[in-house]
C-alpha cells in the first residue's frame, strides 16, 4: 500500500510537472509571437521609408536612359533603393534591369521581333507627377499594358493603397481606386 501511494504521488508530481512544462511552453510561444509581431510593426515603417519622390523617379528614369532604354514597360520600386526596370533598348532588345540607386546590379536581355513599345521617359515622368497630384506619396509601380492603359500604384499619405489609371498620351487620370 505504501509503495502504491508513493507511485501515485510520484505520478501526480510528474503530471503537475508536465502541466507546468506545457504552461511554460505556452508562455514561451506567446512571447515569441509577441516579439515577432512587435518586430514586424517596427520594420514595416522602415520599408515605407523607401518613399519614392519625383526625384527618385527622375533618378531611375535617367539611369535607365543612360543605359539605353527608350521605351519603358514597367518600373517597380522595391525596398530601400532597389528598383526593377523593364523596357526596350534599340529595336530588338527587351531588357530587365535590377538597379540599386543608379547602379545596375543585374541585367537580362531578350532579342524580340515584336518591336519596341511602352512609355517614353517623358511619359513616365508625366504620369508619375499626375499620380502624385492625385494623392500618391509613395510610388510602388508604374506599368503600361499593350493596349495603352497605364497604372501607377502606391500609397497615400495615410499609408492606404491607391492606384491611378491613365491612357497613353493623356495625363488626365481615367480612374482612381483607393483602399479604405
Amino acid at each position: 500500500m505504501l509503495f502504491r501511494s508513493r507511485r501515485q504521488g510520484i505520478s501526480r508530481c510528474m503530471l503537475q510537472s508536465d502541466k507546468r512544462s506545457e504552461k511554460s511552453q505556452e508562455i514561451s510561444m506567446k512571447v515569441i509571437y509577441a516579439t515577432t509581431l512587435a518586430a514586424t510593426f517596427l520594420v514595416t515603417p522602415l520599408a515605407l521609408q523607401a518613399a519614392t519622390s519625383m526625384s527618385d523617379v527622375e533618378a531611375v528614369v535617367t539611369a535607365s536612359q543612360d543605359y539605353g532604354i527608350t521605351h519603358f514597360r514597367e518600373i517597380e520600386f522595391e525596398d530601400g533603393n532597389r528598383t526593377e526596370v523593364e523596357g526596350w533598348v534599340g529595336e530588338d532588345w527587351y531588357v530587365e534591369l535590377d538597379l540599386s540607386g543608379s547602379n545596375i546590379d543585374h541585367e537580362d536581355r531578350e532579342k524580340r521581333i515584336d518591336g519596341p513599345w511602352g512609355m517614353s521617359a517623358e511619359e513616365v515622368r508625366q504620369v508619375a507627377r499626375a499620380a502624385m497630384d492625385e494623392g500618391i506619396t509613395r510610388i510602388e509601380e508604374i506599368k503600361i499594358r499593350s493596349n495603352g492603359s497605364i497604372e501607377v500604384e502606391g500609397d497615400d499619405a495615410n499609408g492606404r493603397e491607391i492606384e491611378v489609371s491613365f491612357r497613353q498620351g493623356n495625363n488626365t487620370p481615367v480612374g482612381v481606386e483607393r483602399d479604405d
